[in-house]
């Protein structure tokens, strides 16, 4: 599992108290990167997570391309399609949750400007989480609580350095 999808599946997990099945793995090369599920309050949630460490990657509304043609897979437009709304995902969602009723949540580290996130929920039905804000609010809940998660027990560590002070 790639690093930002735990991050994000652990922050369901601890924070939104949900039960979570990750990478599901689909027909012709698509995947899910996470489903939850509130037990308590129902709620459901289809997340992708789409984190660049470099500077470029800003989701923006509409996609540009390259020269050639090839769309940069950083639009709202395209990522619906690709991560949403293709057939197979929404078939295998519909399945798994027994209906077609949940949250369709995109997580990114940044936006081109705070109008896409306005634009992805009135468009296409798609909320924008910020890596930033899940991981502050997921290190604020595990604080110093003894995790042998990998992933847990490193942000533990960055949180104390960048705290510690002599």
């Amino acid at each position: 599992m790639e690093p930002e999808v735990h991050i994000v599946d652990r922050y369901m997990q601890l924070v939104k108290k949900c039960f979570t099945m990750t990478n599901i793995m689909l027909k012709g090369g698509k995947e899910i990167d996470l489903l939850a599920v509130n037990p308590i309050s129902g709620e459901k949630y289809h997340i992708e997570v789409r984190i660049a460490t470099s500077k470029g990657f800003r989701l923006r509304l509409i996609d540009t391309q390259t020269k050639t043609g090839r769309k940069h897979r950083r639009g709202l437009d395209t990522l619906n399609k690709i991560k949403f709304t293709h057939p197979t995902i929404v078939n295998a969602t519909k399945q798994i949750f027994g209906t077609n009723k949940y949250q369709k949540v995109l997580v990114v580290w940044e936006v081109e400007n705070n109008s896409v996130i306005k634009k992805a929920k009135e468009l296409y039905n798609i909320e924008i989480w910020k890596m930033p804000t899940i991981i502050k609010e997921l290190t604020e809940t595990v604080n110093t609580k003894a995790y042998r998660d990998n992933v847990l027990r490193t942000i533990q560590l960055m949180m104390r350095s960048l705290n510690f002070s002599s």
